[in-house]
């Protein structure tokens, strides 16, 4: 029998004479002395009697005030009159139920506060203070009876809420897991626990696994392992639990919410729209959902929309900057710059520091190249990730477009110290170095981007561009210039007027000014047919090729100066061949090749 069974059985029979003496020795003292002899024994009892009815009186009373329990303060009485029970004198089977009542209400109250922290949706402000004495009824119980699995699951959960101690959670609920026998929903909570402790995905998957197998229709439970999968990508693994999930608790809309970011997230639109209009139905104040479908619909093209929902999301948490950041992404990328950076200057007011809102500040100083503005955002960011490779990497492209390529370049570098395998913090340091004709250093740099994205048509272009017109004899290299260009080439459709002028300088390395008269010829045509973005460059090149020059090229951007002009070195004609023409073409050429795509 537990012990709450115990409790109203005995609050039920002590009404019952004849049953008393099976429940507590004390009522069956009371009825078995008829009414008119009370007087006369009382009289007669010793010290030690009389005090042990008094403790059964007050007994009693923590009984009946146990029974009468409305609200957190009622549990203080009932633990203060088992105290004084217990002062005053017990026999041996009330003094026992005394201490099992005593304990019981320890742990139902611990479990009344627990449960308004871990099981709210709105945890109270002052959660760390009700954890703080919910904990210390825990401890208590754990000194008094330490057998109690459900106490220590108790203690593993809020043990491992923000400001716990993660050791002292991972013990209990290790554990309560010894102590919980077959029960298995507790089971499954603590291997919850477990997984939200653990910081490996794999370990984590393997408690929300055993966590499903113990309670599969748990709700909760196969939220938690669908929200673990959708943070891994498992998109379709994610919704089967959350199918479960919302087929157990149909009228719950964070599950729906839940479930459209599945859908989302794997580009199934129309099921996450579906998701997001039943979480709306389901709660129409709740921000959350509206914001995840305008995200839909911004996918989808459709702007209105969106913006409909993030108004209305925005009017409904006036204080969620999320809502505004969002709505300011929008406004950027139908380019209206002006109402994107008035809710991006009204989320820095609230909070300066936001890295989403410095990054989305930036990026509109940018677009309008303005990049002293830009520059001064993105650095508070990498005052605030000093380590992040990509927010580096973005800060050195910003330097990079200021014409501040040596600046770029450290910053690209500190990049490339966090992480050695950055892409973006590669390319962009090459582009710098081929910008000041470090064209050693550039092509160290492009070749291991080239091991990382072989098939990246930036990176094959301006390799084979270097390997076909560096002024150092060392590196050029024509017959692997003409593989890598072939290969941007075709890659890019042959659309790409500048990719194929490289084609071109690579033949004309190699001597072959037939084919680089033909594929600069090609080049010209496929820039005027995009718009004629480089067409000078190029016929300066076919010109070159038409003398029977190969192209040589080395830029020089000052620091912090206007676009590079090639030097006097930058430019090497052919052997036996007046330097003239080509120094002339090459003084008037852009500096395109850094820039690319």
């Amino acid at each position: 029998m537990t012990f709450v069974h115990r409790l109203v059985w005995s609050a039920v029979v002590a009404c019952l004479p004849g049953l008393a003496c099976l429940v507590c020795p004390a009522f069956a003292d009371e009825a078995a002395v008829p009414v008119e002899q009370d007087a006369a024994v009382e009289q007669s009892k010793p010290e030690g009697e009389a005090a042990a009815e008094d403790g059964q009186e007050l007994l009693n009373d923590a009984i009946n005030a146990k029974l009468e329990i409305d609200e957190i303060d009622d549990f203080g009485r009932v633990l203060d009159l088992c105290k004084k029970a217990i002062e005053r004198g017990l026999d041996e089977g009330s003094m026992k139920f005394a201490n099992d009542l005593y304990t019981g209400t320890l742990i139902d109250r611990a479990a009344m506060l627990t449960g308004a922290i871990v099981d709210a949706d709105q945890p109270d402000p002052n959660w760390r203070r009700i954890r703080a004495f919910a904990m210390r009824d825990l401890n208590e119980v754990v000194a008094r009876d330490p057998t109690y699995g459900s106490v220590h699951l108790m203690m593993a959960r809020l043990e491992a809420l923000p400001g716990g101690n993660r050791e002292r959670a991972k013990a209990a609920a290790t554990k309560a897991l010894e102590l919980l026998g077959d029960d298995q929903l507790p089971r499954a909570q603590a291997n919850l626990v477990l997984a939200a402790l653990e910081d490996d995905p794999e370990k984590q998957l393997r408690f929300y696994d055993a966590a499903v197998e113990l309670a599969p229709r748990d709700a909760d439970v196969r939220r938690a392992r669908g929200l673990h999968l959708l943070m891994q990508d498992e998109y379709e693994r994610a919704r089967e639990d959350l199918d479960v999930a919302i087929a157990e608790e149909p009228d719950d809309a964070s599950l729906r919410e839940a479930l459209g970011m599945a859908c989302m997230m794997s580009e199934q639109f129309e099921a996450a729209r579906e998701a997001f209009d039943k979480a709306i139905e389901l709660d129409p104040e709740a921000a959350g959902p509206l914001l995840q479908r305008a995200r839909v619909f911004a996918v989808e093209g459709e702007r209105d929309k969106a913006l409909a929902d993030i108004d209305r999301a925005v009017d409904l948490a006036p204080r969620d900057q999320s809502a505004r950041l969002l709505r300011a992404r929008i406004l950027q990328q139908a380019g209206q710059s002006e109402r994107a950076l008035a809710d991006v200057e009204s989320v820095l007011q609230q909070d300066a520091e936001m890295p989403a809102a410095l990054e989305l500040k930036g990026l509109i100083a940018a677009e309008r190249q303005d990049y002293p503005e830009a520059i001064r955002s993105f650095r508070k960011l990498a005052a605030k990730n000093p380590d992040d490779p990509i927010v580096l990497s973005q800060l050195g492209t910003l330097y990079l477009a200021a014409k501040q390529p040596r600046e770029a370049i450290r910053r690209f570098t500190k990049a490339l110290e966090a992480d050695g395998e950055a892409f973006a913090a590669l390319r962009g340091r090459s582009d710098a170095e081929i910008s000041i004709g470090d064209h050693v250093a550039a092509i160290a740099d492009l070749e291991k981007a080239h091991t990382i994205k072989p098939d990246d048509t930036g990176i094959l272009n301006n390799l084979a561009w270097l390997l076909a017109t560096s002024p150092n004899d060392a590196i050029r290299d024509a017959a692997r210039a003409i593989t890598l260009a072939e290969k941007a080439c075709e890659a890019t459709e042959w659309k790409e007027g500048h990719i194929i002028s490289t084609l071109a300088a690579g033949h004309a390395e190699k001597g072959d000014f037939e084919s680089a008269q033909k594929f600069s010829r090609k080049a010209i045509d496929a820039d005027t047919a995009a718009g004629g973005d480089v067409e000078d460059q190029l016929k300066n090149e076919l010109a070159n090729y038409e003398a029977g020059k190969p192209w040589r090229e080395r830029q020089e951007m000052p620091e912090g100066g206007d676009a590079a002009k090639p030097d006097d070195e930058a430019i090497k004609p052919a052997k036996n061949e007046p330097a003239e023409p080509a120094a002339t073409a090459a003084k008037e050429q852009k500096p395109r090749r850094p820039f690319d795509e």
